[in-house]
């Protein structure tokens, strides 16, 4: 009656320890049963108990006053007989021998053809077709690579398995329940989980992981957008103390040319300046002519006037010759920078302020993570970008988003293995370059899983460290998972877009929108001009008449007095 209740109450699962102690002497203090007696008796008491791979029962049985032999047993599983070994014996004087020290996932890793149960997680029908044809590899990656892996581990144990699918690795409901593989390991219905899945916290309570990773993660993928994107390049070729030198240069140069010009006029004689006048090519200058000089001058254009003094020629030829050099630099610095990219976006909360669209691979995980992160980074990033309000979602199929990552300024969160097999095979040498990640889940690699508190638990731990050592895990990552492009340095001629010189076309845009204010302020400084031009002139010409008038009334007073 004890040892039923300890087996329904789960005693004889591991960690717990048992050692059992039988008395076969008989009054002579020598056992006078052999030994298929004494274990037939062990079978019979133990024939239907929960004594699996992972129990620790040894039973010392006396068969001398100074010898006690020992044996342990367990099942292999529920189908299977009870099995007993002989560990070694205890003499009084000599203490305990051992036939074997190995550990019980060791000795115990035989399960005499046990059949196990495993789910693997396909979200493609046809991948059940493809598990180990290396065929459409970006396609339920994960599944394919450990399916194999299940079929070592099973092979080590010496057992067989058979294989269910589902289409999804399971979430809690809201009635406490999980769905997919994960339910299923709770509920008992499979022994372990053949597709490796993400390790959350709410998880640890329903299964166990098991240490064996499948390296790959989703992340955001895009392709260093340009400079221009980013910020204005059309400021970026100097740095702030050659912008600064070179506008304490131009406004010394206009200060100069002014001063050296004005004294150039006064000390034209009389009959060259009406000669100058007249042949259009004006010698007196006024400060906004200065202005449109150096304007000229700065964008490389000429100038109208022609200066006549050494002096005045000898700071043109110099304001030329400098500013010649400074726009040379300045348009070699500017065709550099527009063919290059920024590493500027490099966290999360930068890809969310920049102007970057977004794309999420429609799979199941995604759709179930991405919403549950609560940071106002992430968060902001679902809401504003993945599931926008009025807008269509980001969802989209692996093809649909790789191809929209060739075409750039456009991240893609997707399985970065799967995503950079089509890179890979649809990108040309020259766009494999400057691609980026942006880790946006932040969680471990995935591992596989197992039933809690499995029997066979110690037993696939030792077999997944016998996969990574004899580099079978490498093997099947290195064929099914692409890495990270490699750039080979290759160039092409790049394409300019509007969005790259959009700060010239701003500036023609806002000089355009201008111009007409500028005219309407001139027609209006015009008109006022004549205004007073006009009053100007009538005044004086009354100032005339009253004088007339007074010179006609003194005469005539003359007159009179005469």
């Amino acid at each position: 009656m004890c040892k039923k209740n300890a087996n329904s109450a789960g005693m004889f699962i591991a960690p717990t320890k048992w050692l059992l102690l039988q008395d076969s002497r008989n009054d002579g203090n020598v056992s006078d049963k052999p030994s298929r007696i004494m274990d037939r008796e062990i079978f019979e008491l133990f024939a239907n108990m929960s004594i699996f791979p992972d129990s620790d029962v040894v039973i010392g049985q006396r068969v001398k006053s100074d010898f006690i032999k020992l044996i342990s047993i367990y099942r292999p599983s529920n189908v299977r007989n009870l099995v007993i070994e002989d560990r070694g014996y205890w003499k009084d004087g000599l203490g305990i021998t051992l036939n074997s020290t190995r550990i019980s996932s060791v000795r115990r890793k035989n399960l005499q053809g046990t059949p196990l149960k495993s789910c693997l997680v396909i979200t493609d029908p046809d991948s059940i077709n493809h598990l180990t044809d290396f065929e459409d590899r970006h396609i339920d990656t994960i599944a394919k690579v450990n399916y194999p892996w299940i079929l070592f581990l099973v092979e080590i144990m010496n057992a067989t398995v058979s294989f269910e699918t589902v289409e999804s690795w399971g979430y809690r409901a809201s009635n406490n329940t999980w769905s997919g593989m994960i339910g299923m390991l709770d509920r008992k219905e499979i022994d372990l989980g053949g597709t490796a899945l993400f390790f959350t916290k709410e998880r640890i309570d329903v299964i166990q992981y098991i240490s064996l990773y499948t390296p790959t993660r989703a992340k955001f993928v895009f392709r260093r957008p340009s400079l221009s994107y980013v910020s204005n390049v059309f400021v970026l070729p100097f740095r702030p103390t050659v912008w600064i030198a070179s506008m304490v240069f131009i406004i010394l140069v206009s200060v100069l040319l002014y001063v050296a010009w004005k004294w150039e006029w006064h000390t034209t004689p009389n009959e060259v300046r009406e000669k100058l006048l007249l042949s259009g090519n004006t010698a007196r200058i006024s400060f906004s002519d200065n202005m449109l000089i150096m304007i000229g001058a700065v964008s490389q254009q000429g100038s109208t006037f022609e200066p006549r003094r050494v002096s005045t020629r000898i700071i043109v030829l110099m304001m030329f010759i400098a500013l010649l050099s400074l726009y040379t630099s300045y348009t070699a610095n500017i065709v550099a920078l527009l063919q290059s990219s920024t590493g500027s976006i490099n966290t999360l909360d930068k890809l969310l302020r920049s102007s970057l669209k977004i794309g999420v691979a429609d799979i199941v995980y995604n759709r179930y993570f991405l919403p549950t992160f609560q940071d106002p980074v992430r968060k902001a990033m679902y809401e504003q970008k993945v599931v926008p309000k009025g807008q269509k979602p980001a969802w989209m199929s692996m093809e649909e988003g790789v191809r929209r990552l060739r075409n750039g300024q456009f991240a893609f969160h997707a399985e970065l293995g799967s995503a950079y097999k089509l890179v890979q095979e649809t990108f040309h040498e020259d766009e494999k370059c400057g691609i980026q990640e942006i880790d946006y889940m932040n969680i471990l690699d995935p591992l596989l899983a197992i039933q809690k508190r499995s029997p066979y638990l110690e037993i696939i731990k030792v077999g997944a460290l016998k996969l990574r050592e004899s580099g079978l895990q490498t093997r099947h990552i290195t064929r099914l998972y692409s890495k990270k492009p490699t750039c080979n340095g290759h160039t092409s001629f790049v394409s300019v877009g509007l969005i790259d010189v959009y700060a010239p076309f701003a500036i023609i845009v806002g000089g355009v929108l201008l111009s007409p204010i500028v005219l309407l302020f001139e027609f209006i400084w015009y008109r006022r001009k004549v205004q007073r031009d006009a009053a100007g002139k009538k005044s004086s010409n009354k100032r005339s008449r009253h004088s007339f008038e007074d010179s006609s009334e003194w005469s005539q007073s003359s007159k009179v007095v005469k």
